[in-house]
This record gives C-alpha cells, sequence and structure tokens, in this order.
C-alpha cells in the first residue's frame, strides 16, 4: 500500500481555503494547549480524518511525551488523553510504519512497548482502498536539528477510505507548521512562566520590603513609647517640642509628680504602684487628646507638651491636669487609692528673645519646668492622704 513520493501531486483548489485558515487559526493561538487543539482542529477540517491526536514534548529535551489533544470519540478520549510514552518508544513506534513521504503509516495490530494505541473496532466498507480498524497514520514533529518534538497520529477517515494523496500533502504542510507553532508556544510559555516568576519575586520583595518597614516603624515608634503606659517617652517628648521650638510655636510644658508615690510602691508593692501608674497615664491622655505630648519621662514622672498654650491659657492647663489625677481614687482590686500630684509650668512665647538653639532650649525648659514643679511640691501644705484601705463605692 505505498505511496509513490516522487508523483505530482496536485491539491485541489476547493481545499486550500480550510487549509489556510486552519494555519491561521494555529499561529495565532495562545499558549501550547491552545496550539495543539488548533492543529488538531486543523487537521478534521482540512482533511478527511475525523479521529486526531496531538502527543507533545512540553518542554524541549523532554524524556517523556504527552498526548495532549484528542479528538475522536469520548471512549478514546478516555483512552488517550494525558498518557504519556518515553521518546525512546515514540521514536520505535515511528520507524516501525511505512513510508509515505514524512509520514509514516502503520496496516498492522502491531504494539510498540511504551506507546498507548487505540483501535477502534467497526466494519469497513466494502471497497479494495477501504480505511481498516488497524490501519494508523502518523506525522512526525520534527525540530531542524532533529529533535522530535511530538506526532500527530490520524484515524478513520470519513468515507471509510483511504484518502489521496493531495491529503497527505497537506498533512505534511501541517506537521511543518505545527512544529513552528509548537516551539513558539513553548516559548511563551516561558517566558509567561519567566513573567510570573519575576511577578512573585517582586511581590516576595515587595512583601519583605513592607515587612521591614513596617518592623522599622514599629521599632521606631516603640523606641518612643512607654512600656508601661503606652504614653510617649523622653525620646519622643524632646523630639517633638525641639520641632515646636524650631518652628518657633508657643508652647507650655507641664511636669507632673505623683505626691507620695514612693509610699505606695512600700506599702503596696511595685506591682500595685505599676497599676496607679497605668491609670493615671491613661486618665492624663484622655484628659488631654488634645495636647501635643502626654509623656512619663521615668518613675512617677510624667511631663505635658501643650501648643499654643501661653501664660493666660496656662491656669485652664493646670486645672485639667491637676483633676485628671485627682478627680477621683484610683482602684486597685480592693485598693481605693487617692492620688495627687505636684505640677510645674513654664511658658515658651512664639518669638523668644536671644534664641537658642531648639535641643539646648528643649533641656532648659524641662529642667526649668521640673524646678517649678518641686518648689511646688515643697510649698503645698494641707496634702490629702494619698491612700485609702476602704472598699470601692
Amino acid at each position: 500500500m505505498s505511496q509513490d513520493a516522487g508523483a505530482e501531486v496536485r491539491i485541489p483548489r476547493s481545499a486550500l481555503g480550510p487549509v489556510q485558515r486552519a494555519l491561521v487559526a494555529v499561529h495565532t493561538a495562545v499558549g501550547l494547549r491552545a496550539t495543539l487543539q488548533a492543529v488538531a482542529e486543523g487537521v478534521t477540517i482540512s482533511t478527511p480524518y475525523q479521529d486526531v491526536a496531538v502527543t507533545v514534548a512540553e518542554e524541549p529535551h523532554a524524556l517523556e511525551l504527552r498526548t495532549v489533544t484528542v479528538i475522536a470519540s469520548p471512549e478514546v478520549r478516555a483512552k488517550l488523553l494525558d498518557t504519556t510514552c518515553p521518546r525512546s518508544a515514540l521514536l520505535a513506534h515511528l520507524a516501525g510504519g511505512e513510508a509515505w513521504g514524512s509520514l509514516r503509516f502503520r496496516s498492522g495490530f502491531e504494539k510498540t512497548e511504551g506507546v498507548v494505541t487505540h483501535r477502534p473496532e467497526y466494519e469497513p466498507v466494502d471497497a479494495p482502498d477501504a480505511w481498516l480498524p488497524q490501519y494508523e497514520l502518523d506525522a512526525p514533529l520534527y525540530e531542524a536539528d532533529g529533535e522530535l518534538v511530538g506526532m500527530l497520529s490520524m484515524d478513520r477517515p470519513r468515507d471509510g477510505r483511504i484518502p489521496p494523496p493531495w491529503v497527505n500533502e497537506i498533512l505534511e504542510l501541517f506537521a511543518e507548521q505545527a512544529v513552528i507553532a509548537i516551539l513558539n508556544a513553548r516559548r511563551h510559555e516561558r517566558a509567561l512562566r519567566a513573567m510570573r516568576t519575576l511577578e512573585r519575586e517582586r511581590a516576595q520583595l515587595h512583601a519583605v520590603v513592607a515587612e521591614q518597614y513596617a518592623l522599622e516603624r514599629h521599632l521606631h515608634r516603640e523606641a518612643r513609647r512607654d512600656p508601661l503606659t503606652g504614653l510617649a517617652n523622653r525620646v519622643r517628648l524632646r523630639e517633638r517640642l525641639e520641632e515646636l521650638l524650631a518652628a518657633q510655636t508657643p508652647v507650655a510644658v507641664v511636669f507632673c509628680d505623683l505626691d507620695r508615690f514612693k509610699q505606695i510602691n512600700d506599702t503596696h508593692g511595685h506591682a500595685v504602684g505599676d497599676k496607679v501608674l497605668q491609670k493615671a497615664g491613661r486618665r492624663l491622655a484622655q484628659s488631654l487628646a488634645d495636647t501635643e505630648v502626654v509623656a512619663r519621662i521615668g518613675g512617677d514622672e510624667f511631663v505635658v507638651v501643650a501648643a499654643g498654650v501661653g501664660q493666660a491659657e496656662a491656669p485652664e492647663l493646670l486645672g485639667r491636669i491637676d483633676e485628671a489625677f485627682s478627680a477621683s481614687p484610683v482602684y486597685v482590686g480592693q485598693l481605693c487609692l487617692q492620688v495627687t500630684s505636684s505640677l510645674g509650668l513654664v511658658c515658651e512665647p512664639a518669638r523668644p528673645e536671644g534664641l537658642l538653639d531648639p535641643a539646648r532650649r528643649v533641656e532648659d525648659l524641662l529642667r526649668a519646668a521640673d524646678r517649678e514643679m518641686y518648689a511646688h511640691k515643697r510649698s503645698r501644705v494641707g496634702v490629702k492622704r494619698l491612700l485609702t484601705l476602704s472598699e470601692p463605692a
């Protein structure tokens, strides 16, 4: 049943239109699987064969090839789709066929070990050129360097007869174009994978940078936060006060020192003392949320910085601070503790005479407020008792 490879073959004009449209579909498909589907559909459109399978090496030099596309009955698809075979087995399978030009025709039921095939059961037409159930036509897909890229397998012509030689010409053309399309689809897939990898790596890098930035911000905040009360600490106090002084903003600095706090620690222990500091600090922050900074700078010492406050507004500020500490007792468990504070106030005008470096001026203001506070503490009379052991009301 060999076909004369040297005979001149003319493709009917009516067949050229479907071939051209099928090849356009092959070369415009995006991705490897879409390309292979277009190849298989193009064969069924351009030739009489109605069963087509495409087996391909999905990566260069792959040791196994996979049947990726099958156009056939559900039974055939279930048997062939996604099956794999070793490259060596597929080469042996192709070598065992009769040469029809670059195609390979197999006329027997012999199987090649490692290659999954399907032989349909049907009654062939009663004609000398009938296509028999054991027949199989394959189109090897070779790169220019001779590497096997894959194979097209054709079966069951629609009229049940062996197609004329011009059909083989179309299949050889399809095989050549399929190789080009497959190689381009492979490159496209590799480019997509590389792009996805870059995007994933970029996203990971962004996540790392964002995490590092968040960590740095957290560490920056923690370095400026008093761990016991959550208020600003001395570092943040100095930073913000220096910023206000550099901008020549009028500020009031109030130094606060809890009265007889040592007695709380000595009588009830440091755990109770810490609770008092936490609750007093929370009250102070809530009462002075509109100020620039409410800070604990150590022990029982708090500092308040209020922008835009001068001597005229200072009494109202001092009253709010005093009320925050002493308006109601502090409850710690069953203890009811009355807390008061000695206050020291210093005001800085918007444009003071003899401007100093802001950093130096910060030190001067804090020392001055501290001195005022101690002067107030020494001069106070009739200080209320801090500790009361009565039950909460």
